[in-house]
């Protein structure tokens, strides 16, 4: 294919994995994953607790999703190039000593940059789903990527809730500690289980990012699952990192174990996921994606509510997650399928581009919520989301059907 110069076509594939070692993946990548989204919930009690004002400290959660950004961008493709078994080690380990650091930080600055250094380590659940792609039968191959997704969104979700039920027993420094100290039982079983990984490529590190450019250039499914997901992503987010706030200023003036809880209700939204990804594989990926693209736009329509009425919050949570997470498993196999043996760097651009929308969706919602309101949220959500359906259905008729196949 253009622009991947010095593939090596002679790597043994690596073996099929039972589905129990797919499922072990989808729950160390859950467990990294809550490195970055507890903050999320614990942001106002940051600011009582430093005495800076939310706007700055929202800045916490955004340098976290731009952190993640940076690791998938320079992190994830040496997957192709060297052991990725080794590398997910590494980062697991760095990733302990960066959750001290922010549990221990002296103000909020130091605590931007520790939670920056704890994004980009934490990028390790993105390694571990081409894993599961190459370790795949192809049939399978959606199922398997939707259920390491679904790992990581339970991961997330989840994690919200233990961080609001932390901080607000024992403080917010007090979640970073216990982030840290997960950290131990997840390295010994990443190192018991994970399987050694097989490079697909000679290329030096230099070489491999510049592959990257080409890559995407010469190959739309790529491009357009790049942008709409970093769409979808920056809803996400936006919606999430601004629930806190709503639920303590408006009319329930509720604290974060509450903000933190409804991670539990989105969580049922996290077989999405998992479905996603079989519908992917029946139906193809841009009929999920198209879906995918309504469902969250119909969810802000339901958190245009959210104001005045839970009942609106909480469907408006199932259907949002729902539509989020169908979309990251269907976008990410389509991109997939254009070349097999650039699993890593496919990622890497994908990735990249979602978690550069989630830290986008922080920064901007944050100034929103600030000057408009819950309002401008839900206008926010409702953008994006027409901005992403004008992408996929301008898209559809120009798609290069080659690069494609499989996933339609």
């Amino acid at each position: 294919m253009s622009g991947l110069p010095n593939i090596s076509a002679s790597s043994p594939a690596p073996a099929v994995a039972s589905r129990g070692k797919i499922i072990m993946m989808a729950i160390i990548a859950g467990a990294v994953i809550t490195n970055i989204y507890a903050t999320q919930p614990i942001l106002p009690l940051i600011s009582s607790g430093l005495g800076i004002d939310l706007t700055t400290v929202d800045l916490v959660a955004g340098a976290a999703l731009l952190g993640v950004a940076f690791g998938l961008a320079f992190l994830l493709p040496l997957g192709d190039r060297f052991d990725r078994r080794k590398l997910v080690l590494g980062q697991i380990a760095v990733a302990f000593l960066f959750g001290l650091a922010a549990a221990f930080a002296p103000g909020i600055w130091a605590l931007i940059a520790a939670s920056f250094g704890l994004g980009v380590v934490s990028c390790v659940p993105q390694q571990l789903v081409p894993f599961a792609a190459v370790m795949s039968r192809p049939e399978e191959r959606g199922r398997s990527v939707g259920t390491v997704v679904s790992g990581i969104m339970v991961g997330i979700l989840l994690g919200r809730t233990i961080s609001g039920v932390v901080g607000e027993a024992w403080g917010w420094r007090a979640v970073y500690g216990v982030e840290a100290a997960f950290m131990i039982p997840v390295f010994i079983a990443a190192a018991m289980l994970l399987p050694r990984g097989v490079p697909t490529t000679t290329l030096s590190y230099g070489k491999l990012l510049a592959s990257l450019w080409p890559l995407a250039r010469d190959n739309r499914p790529i491009r357009e699952s790049m942008m709409v997901q970093a769409l979808l992503w920056a809803c996400f987010n936006a919606f999430w990192v601004n629930l806190a706030a709503l639920l303590s200023d408006g009319p329930w003036h509720l604290g974060s174990a509450w903000a933190g809880g409804f991670g539990i209700i989105g969580a049922a939204g996290a077989l999405a996921a998992s479905l996603g990804g079989r519908a992917t594989d029946r139906l193809g990926s841009r009929t999920v994606i198209g879906a995918s693209i309504g469902i969250v736009t119909l969810a802000f329509l339901l958190l245009a509510g959210a104001q005045t009425s839970i009942i609106f919050l909480v469907i408006g949570v199932i259907v949002l997650d729902i539509g989020v997470q169908s979309g990251l498993v269907s976008n990410q196999t389509r991109a997939f399928a254009v070349d097999p043996k650039a699993q890593g760097r496919i990622n890497s651009l994908y990735m990249t581009a979602t978690f550069l929308g989630g830290a986008l969706g922080v920064t901007i919602s944050g100034w929103l919520m600030t000057r408009y309101g819950w309002p401008g949220i839900v206008v926010f959500g409702i953008a994006l989301g027409l901005i992403a359906l004008a992408i996929h259905w301008l898209g559809a008729p120009r798609r290069q059907a080659s690069a494609d196949v499989g996933v339609r």
